[in-house]
């Protein structure tokens, strides 16, 4: 079995999708064994989609300082003429710090607006590798797992073959509000995410107000309830969006 070692030279064309099926298969295996690498590679998959969705925009405002230092590193990586590959793999610290420029260099509109942001990347990032949905056929099993583990109650959608919706997991997730919790579901087959954050998002604000967001290529739909804000992000088109929120705020509210 490869080791961490053997698999650090193949992680930046596994994250870019750009090797040979054996090599794939090599890091896929380790992945599913290594927590570590697993993290580190979450992280730096969803740096590679933030870059690559956004390369315009950086593009366009990148200081001169830094693009200088990239030309620099550019010219510095070719060895004789053999090119080496120009996107080189991040440590996971350093794809957290790229991370939080890249929301810097945004500057992402109001506080709804940037914490919309954040739940889309991390809806990008914990989708790398979702929860197989082996223990949430249960759904009041899932909450009171939950109040156990984080001390508040929740209401969780349960599956529902109708609306092709199927439960797969929850974990405990950060954002600028604090904790929140991370229910996992497909939906139409898709990958769609349910944040609840156990207090309104902000008093003096409109955030009871539906608010409809498009980031990093994720729909959102974001509002507040019996003082909390709920928040579904899924990669389909508002108005499907808004039929799977409205079905979610029947279970949980």
């Amino acid at each position: 079995m490869a080791n961490c070692r053997d698999i650090e030279s193949k992680l930046a064309a596994y994250v870019d999708r750009d090797q040979p099926a054996a090599d794939r298969l090599a890091v896929e295996t380790h992945l599913r064994t290594c927590p570590e690498c697993r993290t580190r590679t979450q992280a730096e998959q969803v740096v590679h989609e933030l870059v690559c969705s956004r390369r315009m925009s950086l593009r366009g405002c990148a200081p001169p300082g830094l693009r200088g230092r990239c030309a620099g590193h550019r010219r510095s990586s070719f060895v004789g003429s053999l090119p080496r590959r120009p996107w080189v793999s991040l440590s996971l610290a350093a794809s957290l710090v790229l991370i939080t420029a890249v929301f810097l260099v945004f500057g992402w509109g109001s506080s709804v607006e940037t914490y919309a942001a954040q739940l889309a990347a991390d809806h990008l990032k914990c989708f790398q590798f979702p929860p197989d949905g082996s223990s949430a056929a249960d759904v009041t099993l899932v909450g009171r797992t939950w109040l156990q583990t984080s001390g508040w109650p929740l209401k969780v959608a349960a599956s529902s073959p109708s609306e092709q919706l199927q439960l797969l997991g929850i974990r405990q997730c950060g954002s600028s509000r604090g904790r929140v919790a991370h229910v996992f579901y497909k939906w139409r087959g898709e990958p769609l995410s349910v944040y609840i954050l156990n207090h309104r998002f902000d008093r003096a604000s409109d955030a009871s107000d539906d608010h409809d967001f498009n980031r990093l290529g994720e729909h959102e739909i974001v509002w507040t309830a019996r003082e909390r804000t709920y928040a579904v992000v899924a990669s389909r088109r508002v108005t499907d969006l808004q039929h799977a929120a409205m079905f979610v705020r029947r279970s949980v509210e």
